[in-house]
Parts: C-alpha cells; sequence; structure tokens
C-alpha cells in the first residue's frame, strides 16, 4: 500500500466525558491527528482531553459558551484551523461519532488513503444511529460493543461529507457542516460508515435535547429545524422492533434497507 496521507480530525466538544475517550482512541488509533474545540466544558470533558495532548491531540482550542448552541461560530473556528494545518485530508466530526471505512478491516486513514490514490477529493458518509434498550438506565463505558440496535438515518443521499483533501478550495460551512460546496468537488462514489450515538440511555437523551437553545444566526440559516420544538414525550425511545441489529459491533456489514426520513423523535 502507499504511504499513508496526513490527516486531521477537528473535533468540537462541551460536556462529552462519555464520549470523547473512545472518539480521540479511534482516530488516534488509526492514525489520525486530532485537534479539539472546546465549548467550555464543565464536566470534566477538558481534562481529559489535555491526557492525549501531544500523544494524538496536537492542540486544544477554546470557544466561548454564550448559553447558546453557536454551530456557525464552530464552524468559522473550524475553518481557521483548518486552514493552519499542515495536513493533507481533515475531518469534521462530532464526539458523539464514530467515523469507519466500509471495508473490513481497513482502517479510516487507511480508506481515506486509497480514495485520495484513486484521485477523488472528498468522502461521504452513511449515517447509522444507534438506540439503547429504552429499560436500560446504565451508560456502558464501551457502549459502541454493547449497544448493535441502529437505524439508517438518509433524509437525503450524500449529505455528510466529512472528510475532504485541504487545498481544493472545498468549504461545509454554508451547509451546516453536511455538504461539501466548491467547485472543485470529486466526490469518491463509495460512502463511509458514520456511526452516530445519539442517546446512550432515556435520561441521557433529556438532558441532552429539552431546553437546549440555538443562535439567532443558526437559526436564520434555516439549521435545526428538527430539534427546536422536542418535548419530552418526542424523545422516549423506541423498542428495538423495527430496529436493524449488528450481528457484532466489529462489522461493517450495515442493513441499509428501509431507510429513516427522520430522526426516532419524529416517527
Amino acid at each position: 500500500m502507499s504511504e499513508s496521507v496526513s490527516c486531521a480530525a477537528i473535533v468540537a466538544v462541551r460536556n462529552e466525558t462519555l464520549h470523547i475517550r473512545r472518539s480521540i482512541r479511534a482516530f488516534v488509533e488509526s492514525g489520525i491527528d486530532v485537534v479539539i474545540i472546546d465549548h467550555a466544558s464543565t464536566d470534566g470533558t477538558l481534562e481529559i482531553c489535555k491526557e492525549y495532548l501531544g500523544n494524538g491531540i496536537l492542540s486544544i482550542e477554546h470557544l466561548e459558551w454564550r448559553g447558546v448552541f453557536d454551530l456557525s461560530e464552530q464552524l468559522d473556528l473550524k475553518a481557521r484551523i483548518i486552514s493552519e494545518l499542515p495536513h493533507e485530508w481533515v475531518i469534521h466530526s462530532d464526539a458523539d461519532e464514530w467515523l469507519q471505512s466500509p471495508v473490513e478491516g481497513e482502517s479510516l486513514l487507511e480508506g481515506i488513503t486509497r480514495i485520495d490514490g484513486l484521485g477523488y477529493n472528498a468522502v461521504n458518509f452513511e449515517e447509522f444511529v444507534f438506540l439503547p434498550d429504552p429499560d436500560e438506565n446504565d451508560i456502558f463505558v464501551d457502549y459502541e460493543k454493547k449497544l448493535l440496535c441502529y437505524y439508517y438515518f438518509a433524509p437525503q443521499q450524500k449529505r455528510l461529507m466529512r472528510a475532504w483533501k485541504k487545498n481544493c478550495g472545498l468549504s461545509n460551512i454554508a451547509a451546516a457542516g453536511h455538504k461539501l460546496g466548491g467547485n472543485g468537488l470529486y466526490l469518491a462514489p463509495q460512502a463511509f460508515i458514520l456511526r452516530h450515538y445519539i442517546a446512550l440511555s432515556q435520561a441521557y437523551a433529556l438532558k441532552k435535547y429539552l431546553g437546549r437553545e440555538y443562535s439567532d444566526r443558526d437559526l436564520k440559516k434555516g439549521w435545526h429545524d428538527n430539534r427546536i420544538k422536542i418535548l419530552a414525550e418526542d424523545l422516549k425511545l423506541p423498542r428495538a422492533v423495527g430496529l436493524k441489529k449488528l450481528s457484532s459491533w466489529e462489522t461493517v456489514d450495515f442493513d441499509r434497507s428501509d431507510p429513516r426520513h427522520n430522526h426516532y423523535w419524529e416517527w
């Protein structure tokens, strides 16, 4: 195999102690560097990130918390960080996501290197949302090995272009971090995998989404429409009936039949 491309993932976090170690390790073990944007965490997330500083994490940037979730501000800061990185490829990711190659036994970096060798400059990811049993209140440290039930979330095709070659004039700012814009886009035909651990328990879902406020700038752009009016009863986790189930946590063999066009709270 050809020499690996250089790649860095930029991850914005706020109070993500349940996810951050897994998120960092997944990138670092693949050979991908990490830049953290800490959004004024108060739960120990920043302290965990500091453990990896110089050992996988290149730097920790800081973003002031103004009382509302401001994706626009995050994306602007990510763009500035990306412009200063020396890496060939970059990744936009959140702490509750796990990005993977769709090829069994191939690391994320190996997959990106393969795509780069084929001449493409961007990778799309298909989203698979994992949910716990609604009666399970415990959150396991190794939840990625325990949670096997999921749904394929595909409201649109080619909607999560999360990895791209840096010096190709591409940007994800206009599309809320989802799609890339730019005249030079050459998207790989093979989609990669994004495992999304959107809720780790019923209590987790309520804490995460109820009462969350969004910046006026985001709302004027029409972002977060499927989250701004969530009620407690909407967040009741569904039973496994109707969900897909992996044969093992390590497999990349996902069922793409019956794609969902809405998240579970809108079913």
